[in-house]
Parts: C-alpha cells; structure tokens; sequence
C-alpha cells in the first residue's frame, strides 16, 4: 500500500472514531454551531503552527473574522478523511472562552505532568481535553466578555482564535461545557499582568459601572445574536431549547451579565418571546 492511501486510510478511520464520539453526545453543546473548521501543522516563520482550514473548499484557509471560512460539523470531518489536514478545530466566539495550558500532559501514559494546571482544572470545573501534542484545553463559557490573554503559565481566549478539537476527554472533569463566569475571571486576574487585571476591573466588562439601559450598540455586529432575536434558529436546527440557551448566553455577554437586561430582550424577541409566553425564564 502506498503511503498516501494508508495515511487516507487512517484519517477516514479516525473521522469514524470522532463520529461516533459525536453521536454519544461529546460536546453536544458545539455539534450544531457552524464554526468548525480543520487544521494543518505547518513550519511558519521557523515555528510550528497549527494553521486552520476551511472545511468546505479544499486547502483554503480559515480566517478568524470571516465566519464564512467556518463550516459545520460533518463538513469537517468530510474534509478530515482527505487526509490532507491533521485533525479538527472549532472557532471560539462569545460566550465560549478556551483555557490552553501547555506542556500539561503525556499522552503515553495519559496523565498531568504540571501540577499547576491540576489546580486550574479544579478552580474551574468544566470540559478538559488532551490537546494534540502535549497540552490540556478547556472549554467554558462565560457570562461576560473575556480578554484574551497569554502568558507562559497559560492562555484564555475568548474571541479571534481557534481551538484543536480531539475529544480526548480527561477524566475527573466534566463532559459538558459549564457556565463558569466568575471562575474564569478569577483565574484571570490570577494570571494577568497587573495593567490588564486593572482594566478588567474597571470596565466591569461591556456594561460597564454605570447600568445599560439597553443593549451596547455593537451587539448589532453580533450576527448570530440578530439572527436569535429575529427567531431565526436555522443554525440550531430548529432546535429552539439548544437556540434559546445560546441566545440567553449572548445577552448575558452583552449586558454584563445584567439579568434583568439579559430577560427583557430574551422576552420580545421573535421566536424565544412566543415560546416565553408559555414558560418563564430563570437565571441564576
């Protein structure tokens, strides 16, 4: 067998192993957004990168800011069993934060090698997977905005930035996505210089000290939000339980978390509004 039919060979089996991971409910809470894209590593500027790719138009690249370049879930691992990329990835967007924590884990022998990244993991209970190297990513999301941040300790993002995904789950955490507002902003202020830590304190995220009064007006540039507050749960699949909880996390994002500001809007909108007429929202 020639060499690029058994690396094809491989990749196809393991699109399978990531497939049928899927459909036993790994990261359900990502399955349906259309923010996937996948990865090649590549040799850039002397370093080695993993640089992200489109799913839907062969050896095109990605782009961060341009969601058209993203694409669904099986459109990734469709391109994944070309074997011309090395695994998947998912672009991070509000209220999804990533945690990268590097040089945290041996896969041969499939343990934490750095204590400090245990701690981590327990300050912020939430998804913990083996990178796919020789690192740990979490996935947690957030009532308000979160700075990027890198450091050599660790790295948050919480926009323009991509994540591997492996769904090499690490025991002992959890395997959904949590809601963890003020955990991951503990850990931030842990970690970040003490110019950032001053200017997170005192924007008090997008609402800032002074209460809103409405919504800040570059949530109009938020297109998955319009699109929620229109009723339009196409992204979803219709799906309203999975639409209304993504719409519920946006508000929450941009308003500070604010949750009377978070219910009003939630509220009029197109299709949560009528739904809501026959239950009540609750945010604690």
């Amino acid at each position: 067998m020639l060499p690029e039919q058994h690396r094809r060979e491989r990749f196809t089996v393991y699109a399978h192993i990531l497939k049928d991971r899927f459909n036993s409910g790994m990261l359900s809470q990502l399955q349906g957004l259309p923010q996937w894209v996948v990865w090649r590593a590549e040799l850039e500027d002397g370093k080695n990168k993993k640089v992200p790719y489109n799913p839907s138009h062969h050896l095109i690249r990605a782009n961060v800011k341009i969601p058209k370049s993203w694409g669904t879930l099986d459109q990734a691992l469709q391109a994944l069993k070309s074997s011309d990329y090395s695994g998947l990835g998912f672009m991070i967007t509000p209220p999804l934060v990533m945690i990268d924590l590097d040089n945290s884990y041996d896969r041969a022998t499939q343990t934490i090698t750095n204590p400090q990244a245990e701690e981590i993991m327990k300050a912020v209970p939430t998804y913990f997977e083996a990178s796919p190297y020789k690192g740990l990513h979490g996935l947690v999301y957030a009532g308000r905005p979160i700075r990027n941040l890198h450091t050599e300790k660790i790295e948050i993002y919480g926009y323009d930035r991509f994540t591997t995904i492996t769904t090499d789950h690490i025991a002992g955490t959890p395997t959904t996505i949590e809601l963890r507002t003020g955990e991951i902003e503990a850990l931030y202020r842990q970690f970040a210089p003490p110019e950032a830590e001053r200017r997170i304190q005192n924007t008090g995220g997008v609402a800032g000290a002074a209460r809103l009064s409405e919504l800040p007006p570059e949530a109009v540039n938020d297109t998955v939000l319009q699109e929620l507050l229109r009723g339009d749960m196409t992204r979803y699949g219709n799906d309203h339980h999975r639409a209304d909880w993504v719409l519920l996390m946006k508000l929450l994002h941009w308003t500070g978390d604010d949750k009377i500001l978070t219910i009003r809007p939630a509220r009029q909108s197109a299709g949560a509004g009528r739904r809501g007429k026959k239950r009540r929202y609750q945010l604690r």
